[in-house]
């Protein structure tokens, strides 16, 4: 997938805590090492986390050909369990403090904070070769469906968006996003890829090293969700030394119009772009994304997709629309394309299912431009803030406490109905956020008369 062995050795890759630096010969030595304690054809879960070990692992993994089950180390123990459990992978490599109690067979390797597990499962994979990767489609609402992707489909992927934004060798980029979901993941594929340096960063925007190190290592793109950008807004980002940023990147859900004008008016002043873009995990992930130059006359849109790849508008009859300002549901077409769903270990076996095609579940219009306009969703999936949540799953887990209620969302806040009960409010919100990670403040609950009559509300379509 990196090709790291044709990259020259001393070229440096990760920049790790106090200044550690780790060249891409550092990691190859190291890819090798942990690659020798695995038998051929493994199935490896990982539990992911913005470190230099986390990083390596993955990498090594990749570039030796096993399957790897991806998580992220917000996810829940009893969560990951519940993988481990359906999976059966042969290996998992997490940090050595994730797990409060092992019930694997035996560690036999450590790096840094890592560790290596062999398991006690012994059924022999019978795999479809073409499945590489399975990412998390709800991780947050514990859902174990998880996309299965191919390295055409990351690869393909990946050299589109280093070509768009034109990343290179001199580039650095910092992590701001969780590892283990599809957006911070292809931060650092797309860097990698392109020979380019990692600054390997768990420390928040709010804390003052934060921008040391932004500073310091001189740090050439900032990337992240809505939320990541209303609070850069709060904190007046304009008011730090951000000179050599020469681009940002946002996904993951809908800007405000008002955080979209403060951002393009400091690319203005200081000659750096501000790429709007939209993806799923689904599609490796990302699908289009909007030219900087037409941002103050496009602000709503996702833009256009990326090279080689086509959008198309389907009505309720599946005929694709042509005519603009036509509402219908988005299909996405590319290389890029999953090749499906996995549920449990005997889905590994499946090959490309989706062939090529993506019904996104999103309704949209184009304009006479053809730029492309979000309006909706048709099924009860949204991403709030970045975090991919199902709103069936809520309810149901809202139901085991006794709550019947229904959800709504407006892809900036999760809306809460419920039907002339004197619920304890305060306690579902707790429960959500415990369950899917969604701050308390974007979570709004209100009584109604009649759960039934809520349909097609605005920028919610059942």
């Amino acid at each position: 997938m990196f090709n790291i062995k044709n990259i020259k050795k001393n070229k440096l890759a990760l920049i790790g805590p106090n200044n550690l630096k780790y060249t891409y010969g550092d990691i190859l030595v190291k890819s090798k090492e942990i690659n020798s304690y695995l038998e051929k054809n493994s199935l490896i879960l990982i539990v992911c986390k913005n470190t230099v070990e986390s990083i390596v692992g993955y990498i090594s993994f990749l570039d030796n050909n096993h399957i790897t089950i991806i998580m992220d180390h917000s996810f829940k123990e009893e969560y990951v369990n519940k993988i481990i459990n359906l999976y059966k992978p042969h290996y998992i490599y997490s940090d050595k403090f994730f797990f409060k109690q092992n019930s694997f067979n035996e560690k036999i390797f450590s790096y840094i904070n890592f560790n290596l597990y062999k398991t006690s499962f012994k059924k022999k994979l019978k795999s479809n070769n073409k499945n590489y990767i399975l990412l998390s489609t709800s991780g947050t609402t514990q859902n174990p469906k998880f996309v299965r992707l191919s390295k055409s489909n990351i690869r393909n992927n990946t050299k589109d968006i280093r070509k768009y934004l034109k990343i290179n060798e001199n580039h650095t980029a910092i992590t701001t996003m969780p590892m283990g979901y599809s957006y911070g993941l292809s931060i650092i594929n797309t860097h990698l890829y392109a020979k380019a340096k990692i600054l390997v960063n768990e420390l928040t925007i709010f804390e003052k090293n934060f921008w040391k190190k932004i500073k310091k290592y001189k740090i050439t793109s900032l990337n992240g969700v809505p939320q990541f950008y209303e609070y850069l807004m709060r904190l007046k980002i304009d008011n730090f030394s951000i000179n050599e940023i020469k681009y940002f990147t946002q996904a993951g859900g809908k800007l405000s119009q008002n955080i979209i004008s403060y951002f393009s008016s400091i690319c203005k002043k200081n000659k750096s772009k501000f790429f709007i873009m939209y993806g799923q995990t689904e599609a490796s992930p990302r699908m289009s994304y909007l030219d900087p130059r037409k941002i103050d006359i496009k602000k709503e849109s996702i833009g256009k997709p990326i090279r080689g790849t086509v959008f198309k508008i389907f009505d309720k009859r599946n005929k694709i629309i042509k005519k603009a300002f036509s509402e219908g549901e988005l299909i996405f077409e590319g290389k890029n394309v999953s090749l499906g769903y996995a549920n449990n270990f005997n889905d590994l076996n499946k090959g490309d299912v989706n062939k090529g095609k993506l019904f996104t579940g999103d309704i949209v219009y184009k304009d006479k431009d053809n730029y492309y306009f979000i309006i909706g969703r048709k099924n009860r999936f949204s991403k709030i803030f970045g975090i991919r949540v199902n709103l069936d799953d809520i309810e149901k887990k809202l139901k085991e406490k006794n709550y019947i209620v229904k959800c709504l969302t407006n892809s900036q806040f999760l809306e809460i109905r419920v039907q002339n009960k004197d619920y304890n409010f305060d306690e579902i919100k707790n429960i959500i956020k415990d369950y899917t990670g969604i701050n308390k403040n974007f979570i709004s609950i209100e009584k109604v008369q009649n759960l039934n009559s809520l349909f097609k509300l605005k920028n919610y379509i059942k």
